[in-house]
């Protein structure tokens, strides 16, 4: 497992790079590999950008897929379903904001509570579309 403290916007790259590494030692495709690195991206630029610090974690879980919790004590999210039915535009990272990471991969959880924080779990399977268990 790879813990990444976020703080700024080197910590992004540096997460990216982990993700993308990971993904290929897995024989992740390159769409899938693709899928995970933008959600990385979005995730962690998040974390910067309105909570100041955070932590992300990947982690291979074998014979299922890569596992992605980005974690953070910042503001949290008073307008979470709309934020995840993108009523709400993303001010920064990619432009997919939650509702892009919710749609990229193939598990997708997340709680936030205000002044609190946010965890959100991600995970993309080895085998697009044929999850063993959920």
């Amino acid at each position: 497992m790879y813990r990444i403290v976020i703080e700024r916007e080197d910590d992004v790259y540096m997460a990216s790079t982990i993700g993308k590494r990971v993904s290929e030692e897995h024989g992740l495709t390159k769409s899938q590999q693709t899928k995970l690195v933008v959600s990385i991206m979005e995730l962690t630029r998040n974390i910067v950008f309105y909570a100041g610090k955070g932590e992300l974690f990947i982690k291979p879980i074998p014979s299922y897929g890569i596992e992605i919790i980005a974690i953070d004590q910042g503001p949290g999210i008073p307008n979470l379903d709309q934020v995840l039915n993108n009523s709400v535009p993303s001010k920064t990272g990619l432009g997919l904001g939650l509702s892009g990471v919710k749609r990229l991969m193939d598990e997708f959880e997340i709680t936030s509570t205000i002044h609190l924080g946010t965890k959100v779990r991600a995970v993309k399977w080895f085998n697009e579309g044929k999850a063993k268990y959920k």
